[in-house]
């Protein structure tokens, strides 16, 4: 974990008169709304109101002012913004506090932070921008644009470790769920066990770390790493052929606050499937699995102690465990470590 202070970092908070004025803005649509009526709704003067309306044009709000009329939201931010994202998360039914800071050195590490200091799970830390955002194995991920999405979801489970075996997974199979819904002419994929693609190039990539102790798991934290709205090309140059973004796949732009509430419902259900469903979960997961398996029926290669493992990709076991018809007929069970496909 970072030694960083949990004071070097700035929590920006959604303010409840701002929550007010855009969520009645924002139900209203293209219909204007009054000054007055804004104004006897959050119990301010006109003048207070139409301050507010001034502020939020100049975080990246474009609202119409027609005198005699009212106000309407024209184009809202293209970045993360803590009113709008309790907004996405009421709209999709999520009830979880949802931390966002605009520049991190890594949301995972901030999350251990927020535990440290005595915050109780569950809770989500967001960020528009990790100094140090990274993958699994120590790698580190790309995360200098505020155009994607950087979010860790912290959990106290206080149960056995086996209990949440599948939960890598399951958040795998529950955010593409989610995402398939504004890319239905798109397949997404899961490349077991953390990545998520379409047509071979990665848009997503999921780290779990834990903090265990006697009774189980004390903590446990799942970090996602989502490009949203960037252009591939201002990706690294080591990038270009290998990743993508949901606006490269759909060719539109996507609220990523949206796209926020959507992935940390997706990851809010995928506990919940774990923790409520022990004895079906393993028949259930072979299930879900199937229509998002990125890797059957390729060729891979993986590295087990030390040694190189070929094969052709099943699926995976009842244990999560990716299946593969190795050499001679053999059959290899990879639990763990990198795969990658492979050129015979």
């Amino acid at each position: 974990m970072s030694s960083a202070p949990h004071s070097e970092y700035r929590r920006v908070s959604a303010q409840p008169d701002e929550h007010q004025l855009l969520r009645s803005l924002i139900d209203a649509g293209d219909a204007f709304v009054s000054g007055s009526d804004l104004a006897k709704m959050i119990g301010l003067s006109r003048p207070a109101v139409w301050g507010k309306i001034k502020k939020l044009q100049e975080s990246g709000f474009e609202i119409e002012a027609v005198r005699n009329r009212g106000y309407r939201i024209t184009a809202q931010p293209e970045v993360l913004h803590p009113t709008l994202l309790q907004i996405a998360a009421e709209d999709c039914g999520l009830e979880m506090d949802c931390l966002y800071f605009p520049v991190l050195d890594s949301t995972n590490n901030e999350a251990e932070r927020q535990i440290a200091n005595g915050r109780a799970g569950p809770f989500a830390v967001l960020s528009s921008c990790q100094t140090k955002g990274r993958g699994r194995l120590g790698r580190e991920w790309f995360s200098g644009s505020a155009e994607n999405l950087y979010l860790t979801v912290t959990y106290e489970p206080r149960l056995p470790s086996q209990k949440l075996q599948h939960f890598t997974l399951w958040c795998g199979i529950q955010i593409c769920r989610a995402l398939q819904a504004l890319l239905p002419d798109n397949r997404l994929e899961i490349k077991w066990p953390n990545d998520l693609h379409c047509a071979g190039h990665k848009f997503a990539g999921m780290l779990t770390e834990a903090k265990l102790d006697a009774d189980g798991l004390k903590a446990l934290f799942f970090g996602l790493g989502l490009n949203v709205n960037s252009n591939p090309v201002t990706f690294p140059k080591e990038l270009h052929n290998r990743a993508t973004s949901l606006q490269a796949i759909s060719g539109k732009a996507l609220s990523i606050n949206a796209v926020a509430a959507l992935a940390l419902k997706a990851i809010q259900d995928a506990y919940n499937i774990c923790i409520q469903n022990p004895d079906t979960e393993s028949n259930a997961l072979l299930e879900a699995w199937k229509p998002y398996d990125g890797l059957f029926g390729r060729e891979v290669v993986t590295e087990q102690a030390g040694q190189t493992i070929k094969g052709i990709a099943r699926g995976i076991d009842s244990s999560g465990a990716l299946m593969l018809d190795a050499a001679e007929g053999k059959q290899a069970s990879i639990r763990a470590g990198d795969v990658t496909l492979s050129q015979f």
